[in-house]
């Protein structure tokens, strides 16, 4: 059995395949909560789900619809959780084509901080252990699960379900709906995406053949264009030929004027050079000459030196020796100028040690200048502090007497209280007696005084007696409340005198306690400067004491005059003159004029061979640019005459190369129109091919096209599936026939028209799936039966298509649910409908009836008893 997956969840191909329920397991799901027992389907063959209305039998069937397809009778998921709870689950064991999976959707409810979430899990279970076939999304789950299935939802409801109220699910349909219905369930979708994909191609191949026949069209002009290019193309070549050996000819003439031009214009060069070379020549000749003389005086003047050598060579002797002398002097002299130098460096460094210690007892001096004033003054600070001191119980006596007026205060606000307390009494009872007076008034007046307190009625001299003694009560509170009031006064103006001297009384003890703080801080800090003062100055004057006693026996750089003394002896032992010195120096300058002489005579005596041998190469030299002058005049002369015949050969080169020109541009014209026409000739033969390519391509694909354009009418409605329609329908009319018989003791039948003829009588019947019903009367509309009779044939309906499709598919159905319907049946009627579940027992694996009626629960081996009690709804497998 094949199945095709594709981009919806609900696109299922093929019939559908088993699903048998295995366990069910739910948690805060409609009148069900999180302690309900798994409901194990295993062993169970035909069952009744019985139960009062109300108490969850259908909510069972619903748990298992919306597990595997997220649908159920609410409008919204939020309306399947369980009141009071937040999410709802449903744990579904099945088992399909000899595999058990489970699957698992839960819902939380929406609140105000989230949106509600739904969760879907797909598992293959094996030995006990679930492997999960979860997809990325819930959408690629659920198609998972409908490919598992092998039906959706509406299929389901179709076949397998008769949910409660909707019994008639499949004939209240229109024909239309109805044909789709068992299309579905005969699995006749695949030949619809058959149909598709036929026709896609058969569109595609169209599209095809109109581009092919487009490029034909375009490949046959560019042809007609073309015609004719290789008749040119032989024309052009042919002249090319012949211009390619014109051009040939044409440039032997050009070469052989070139050779002579160029060979002239060389010798016009040359003759450039030789010009130039003309005149330069003199001017080169007078320099040789002017060499010449120079270089014999110099010879002359070198024998002259070599004539004076003896002379020359005694004094350079003396002066080397004076040169010695000098030298000895000076590094006398440097010695003692270096001793100079570090005598005057010992010099400075004596001087600063004594400089440096004469500047530290100027600066004790001044430090014990500044110390002594401090050291002396601590017997004075000392006893400032002592004064200090004592004056703490003058300040301990005013703190005591600021407390006890502050103690006094207190007493005076407390009383002030009290006695303001004792006013306002006073004032309301004042007010009270009035107004107890003025009713009291107001009564006698009426009449029918009665007394304030009591309401005993009053006669009339017990009213005076009462008046009075509220005018006693009310001179009394006000005499009360004077006296209060003037003892107020007086406290108040007591306290106000006593309240107003108390802050600065105590600012003045704060900041006297403040300043002696400070001072005796001050004392005590200058005292204690004053000893370390004391302590200082003793120190500072031994070290005065020190230093004074250094300075005057020159102790302070004994090594530095040590070493002074040393050089002193030295440079006495050099005995340096520089008398000396200054005449070595005179007589070293008289002599020098023979050092250069010495370098002259050595020169002369190296330089003078050469010279004479340079002389004689001058000599040479104006003698062959002598020769080369005057064959150098003769050359010219013969140059200028032949160079008067180049500008004709030049003019007569000019034409040459303009004739040259003209035939390698037709030469270029011709090889280029040569390239075209072989390129016109190429595309021609590339076109040929390709038409022939297109034209096998367009045959080709419009033989497909033929193929395709019949296969989409052949997977169409009114080719293969209306064929299969056909076939199945007489098997379900009369396997509902057998059904409806059986409920009915035959007195009903159904008839399903597959087409219908058109009203007007003309044109070709139409695809149609009408469901014709009869009895005793004759046939009726489906909606003229009552609704025990409609029961029993939608009834006979669901189980034929049921049945019909397990034929198709050789093995038992899996599951037939049917959710109530038997109220609308007598109990002869029940009793037939009874024996029809009962004999199509065989033919399913597994049938459940959900009913209420208690007459019918006994009547079935096996019973799923559904109860509601407080905590939610529950159920027993009896």
């Amino acid at each position: 059995m094949v199945r095709r997956r594709c981009g919806t969840a609900r696109c299922v191909s093929g019939p559908f395949v088993p699903m048998i329920p295995i366990r069910l397991s739910l948690s805060n799901f409609l009148c069900y909560r999180d302690n309900v027992p798994t409901l194990d389907f295993t062993g169970i063959h035909v069952a009744c789900l019985c139960g009062p209305n109300g108490h969850g039998k259908s909510a069972l069937l619903d748990a298992i619809t919306w597990a595997l397809w997220g649908r159920a009778r609410s409008r919204t998921n939020d309306e399947l959780i369980s009141y009071g709870a937040d999410e709802c689950r449903v744990d579904l064991d099945f088992s399909s084509r000899g595999q058990e999976y489970r699957v698992t959707r839960s819902h939380g409810r929406a609140g105000r901080r989230r949106s509600g979430s739904s969760g879907l899990q797909l598992a293959l279970v094996s030995g006990g252990v679930a492997a999960p076939l979860t997809g990325n999304v819930m959408r690629e789950t659920q198609a998972r699960i409908d490919n598992t299935v092998g039906m959706d939802y509406d299929t389901f409801v179709n076949s397998a379900l008769l949910v409660q109220g909707r019994a008639d699910e499949f004939t209240r349909r229109t024909p239309a709906e109805r044909k789709t219905v068992l299309g579905k369930i005969l699995g006749l979708e695949t030949y619809d995406r058959l149909q598709v994909r036929a026709k896609e191609r058969r569109d595609r191949l169209e599209s095809t053949a109109h581009g092919l026949e487009a490029s034909i069209q375009r490949i046959r002009w560019e042809l007609e264009q073309s015609a004719g290019s290789e008749d040119e193309l032989a024309l052009v070549s042919t002249r090319l030929a012949a211009l390619e050996q014109q051009l040939a000819l044409q440039n032997d003439r050009t070469s052989a004027l070139d050779i002579r031009i160029a060979d002239l214009r060389r010798r016009q060069l040359q003759l450039g050079d030789s010009v130039e070379r003309l005149e330069s020549l003199p001017v080169e000749l007078e320099g040789l000459k002017s060499a010449e003389a120079a270089t014999r005086e110099q010879v002359q003047q070198f024998e002259t030196l070599i004539g004076q050598s003896a002379s020359i060579r005694d004094g350079a002797a003396r002066l080397a020796a004076a040169r010695r002398r000098f030298e000895d002097l000076e590094q006398v002299r440097a010695e003692f100028d270096s001793l100079e130098r570090e005598k005057t460096a010992l010099r400075g460094t004596i001087q600063v040690r004594k400089t440096r210690l004469e500047s530290d007892i100027e600066e004790l001096r001044r430090h014990i200048d500044r110390l002594t004033p401090k050291a002396q003054a601590c017997p004075g600070l000392e006893e400032d502090l002592r004064v200090a001191q004592e004056y703490e119980p003058v300040l301990a006596l005013r703190e005591k007497e600021i407390n006890e007026a502050r103690a006094k205060i207190t007493k005076l606000s407390v009383k002030m209280g009290q006695i303001q307390g004792s006013v306002e009494r006073f004032t309301s009872e004042g007010k009270e007696l009035a107004s107890k007076l003025e009713l009291l008034r107001k009564a006698s007046d009426d009449g029918d005084a009665v007394c304030p307190l009591c309401q005993t009625p009053l006669r009339e001299d017990g009213c005076l007696r009462l008046e009075e003694s509220y005018t006693q009560d009310i001179e009394l509170k006000r005499k009360e409340f004077q006296d209060a009031k003037t003892q107020l006064t007086q406290l108040e103006a007591h306290n106000q005198q006593l309240g107003n001297g108390l802050p600065l009384q105590e600012r003045e003890l704060a900041e006297a306690r403040t300043h002696r703080e400070v001072r005796l801080k001050q004392l005590a800090a200058g005292i204690e400067e004053s000893r370390l003062a004391a302590q200082e100055l003793e120190q500072s004057s031994k070290g005065l004491a020190k230093y004074t006693l250094r300075l005057n026996q020159d102790e302070y750089a004994e090594e530095e005059a040590g070493g002074l003394r040393l050089l002193e002896e030295r440079s006495l032992e050099m005995a340096y003159d520089d008398n000396a010195r200054q005449s070595s120096y005179r007589e070293t300058q008289e002599l020098e004029g023979f050092a250069l002489q010495v370098r002259l005579l050595d020169r002369a005596e190296t330089e003078a061979p050469g010279l004479r041998e340079a002389l004689n190469r001058t000599v040479d030299m104006i003698v062959r640019r002598g020769e080369e002058l005057d064959n150098l005049r003769r050359s010219l002369a013969d140059d200028e005459a032949a160079l008067a015949g180049l500008p004709a050969l030049e003019s007569e080169l000019d034409v040459e190369k303009t004739q040259e020109s003209a035939i390698q541009q037709a030469i270029q014209t011709a090889t280029t129109r040569r390239g075209y026409l072989q390129g016109q000739v190429d595309l021609r033969k590339r076109l040929s091919r390709d038409l022939e390519e297109e034209t096998r391509r367009l045959v080709s694909t419009r033989e497909g096209y033929s193929i395709y354009h019949e296969l989409t009418a052949a997977y169409g409605k009114q080719g293969i599936q209306a064929m299969l329609i056909e076939t199945v329908v007489p098997r379900i009319e009369d396997e509902a026939n057998e059904l409806l018989g059986r409920m009915t003791d035959h007195r009903m039948n159904v008839k399903l028209e597959t087409l219908k003829e058109p009203s007007s009588g003309k044109g070709a019947p139409r695809e149609t799936l009408e469901i014709l019903v009869s009895d005793e009367l004759g046939p009726r509309s489906y909606e003229m039966y009552s609704g025990g009779e409609a029961f029993r044939v939608n009834l006979a309906l669901r189980i034929a298509l049921s049945k019909v499709l397990a034929q198709r598919m050789g093995a038992p159905l899996p599951t037939l649910f049917i959710d109530e319907g038997f109220g609308t049946q007598d109990t002869v009627g029940r009793e037939r409908v009874l024996d029809v579940i009962s004999a199509i027992g065989g033919e399913f694996e597994k049938v459940i009836v959900i009913t209420h009626l208690d007459d019918l629960k006994e009547a079935f081996p096996v019973r799923i008893e559904v109860l509601k009690e407080g905590n939610g709804s529950s159920f027993c497998l009896t």
